[in-house]
């Protein structure tokens, strides 16, 4: 391309210094018909600024305009078929997830040049983008720039997700943090939007931070404000309060309709669910989406913030000084009383859990967390159970029933306690005790009375098939577990009769060995 400079040389050669075409374009190194169209064109330019009189403005936009190809009809030569037909493919694909109900979990432009990258095209973003915005067209909006101090803001929203959790396809939630400062995000995934999801949301992100910041940033969410007082007064919800007061932070809520005064967290929202989940949605369990969850944080919180030249993690770093301290870890939960039925349960909501079968009839205590439920009995706590938020579950233990099942052993070969057993346990029972349910009890009652986990008793299990394969009793399984078995990790003080037996043994081997 000519240049400015080339172009003024070409003007001043010929027209002060009267030099030919050829001369020039020998001079320049350019094109002599590249020589003959600029000096026509100042030819123009000069016959115009004397017919209208007013040299200097005809003239003037002459020689200060730069030169420029004209691309209009020039095709695109790294835009090649295969390309075309990749993103043509992706778009396809938003197109699906879209009609799906997947719209926020859809790639844009940057993330199908970032997928055309890693797949070896050599192609630019601006004419992927470009190739895009032929088909599409959007409609810009104006944003006001804000400016933060460190540690003073932050912002949470949900969002919502479609994720394939064990070949089942689940609608789960995202609760999102955004520190406005730094940028730093934190999402965490839950399976419902209520207001124990909310403060376990925000418990754990000032654990994972370390600090509190002094004011969060809502919109109008229904675990937020509890009701409107006219038209722009907000009440808080008891949730919002407890947490305010225990953390010690402020907090303001956006006007209706405007979760763009929140933008943080409002753009967070959509770049965290599309740089996660639209590459990658299913998963075997939740616990794993959540692991990939953090591992992408991980990636994007380590990236240069625009305009700087520190990573978000170390401008939270910065940040995290100026936060307020963090006074502990708030336990969040909501108490509640339940009676244990004939089948040694308790409902909440419409699913069952098991507790011990001695307490038939009897009321427990429960606490019930977002992700969990602990159930208590006189003040001490008997169960964990994971919460299931299916509907009409049983969550049942197998060793909760084993004090009923001494008296009907005929009872566990088809019940629900045996089928949600730990796959250990299950194996045992269908390899060597189909036919004797009683003993099998037995051997679980053992194990249960002497704190033997289920992993040990595998181990024995396997002992046994190597030693005697075709004749595993109770009475093996309980000389191999020892009637005070030894704890994994513990160690034990030697003492001075342990250390005498020890010597005795060693004398009867070596006889044994002699003989």
């Amino acid at each position: 391309m000519v240049s400015m400079v080339d172009k003024q040389k070409i003007i001043q050669f010929w027209h002060i210094e009267k030099k030919s075409e050829v001369e020039i374009a020998s001079l320049l190194g350019i094109s002599r018909n590249t020589v003959r169209r600029y000096i026509k064109s100042f030819k123009r330019a000069l016959e115009q600024s004397r017919s209208c009189g007013i040299p200097e403005p005809v003239l003037s936009d002459f020689l200060l305009t730069v030169p420029k190809y004209n691309a209009k009809n020039r095709g695109k030569r790294k835009l090649t078929t295969e390309i075309i037909q990749e993103i043509d493919r992706h778009l396809q694909e938003n197109d699906e997830k879209r009609r799906t109900g997947k719209r926020k979990q859809i790639v844009k432009g940057i993330d199908i040049w970032e997928i055309l990258q890693a797949s070896g095209h050599d192609i630019g973003y601006t004419v992927v983008c470009d190739y895009i915005l032929l088909k599409k067209t959007y409609n810009k909006e104006a944003f006001i720039r804000q400016e933060y101090n460190p540690g003073e803001n932050c912002e949470f929203d949900w969002c919502d997700i479609k994720i394939t959790i064990g070949g089942i396809e689940r609608k789960l939630y995202l609760a999102v943090f955004t520190m406005c400062k730094s940028n730093y995000r934190f999402a965490v995934i839950f399976q419902r939007q209520d207001t124990l999801a909310f403060m376990e949301a925000h418990i754990a992100f000032f654990d994972h931070v370390g600090g509190v910041a002094l004011r969060m940033n809502y919109d109008n969410m229904r675990v937020a404000i509890a009701e409107f007082v006219g038209k722009h007064e907000k009440k808080p919800t008891v949730a919002l309060l407890q947490l305010s007061t225990f953390y010690g932070f402020s907090f303001r809520f956006c006007n209706i309709f405007s979760g763009h005064e929140k933008g943080h967290v409002e753009r967070s929202v959509e770049y965290i669910r599309r740089k996660a989940f639209a590459r990658k949605d299913m998963f075997d369990t939740i616990t794993l989406a959540q692991s990939y969850l953090e591992t992408v944080l991980n990636s994007l919180n380590d990236k240069h913030l625009t305009g700087s030249t520190f990573t978000i993690i170390q401008l939270m770093t910065q940040e995290r000084d100026l936060l307020l301290p963090h006074p502990g870890r708030m336990e969040c939960f909501v108490l509640q009383q339940a009676k244990v039925d004939k089948y040694s349960t308790l409902t909440l909501g419409t699913n069952h859990y098991s507790v011990p079968d001695h307490l038939v009839g009897q009321k427990v205590d429960v606490k019930v967390y977002a992700n969990q439920l602990k159930i208590y009995s006189q003040g001490k706590i008997l169960e964990t159970h994971v919460r299931d938020y299916g509907s009409g579950r049983w969550i049942i233990t197998l060793d909760h029933y084993l004090r009923t099942l001494e008296r009907k052993p005929g009872a566990l070969h088809g019940s629900a306690a045996l089928k949600q057993a730990p796959w250990q346990v299950r194996q045992i029972y269908e390899s060597v005790f189909t036919e004797n349910a009683r003993d099998f009890i037995e051997v679980l009652q053992y194990a249960k009375t002497h704190d033997i986990s289920h992993e040990r008793l595998w181990k024995v299990y396997q002992q046994l098939l190597v030693k005697c394969p075709s004749d595993i009793s109770v009475d093996k399984f309980k000389a191999l577990l020892g009637n005070n078995p030894l704890k994994e990790g513990v160690i034990y003080p030697a003492t001075e009769i342990g250390q005498h037996a020890k010597a005795i043994l060693a004398d009867i081997g070596e006889i044994l060995h002699k003989n």
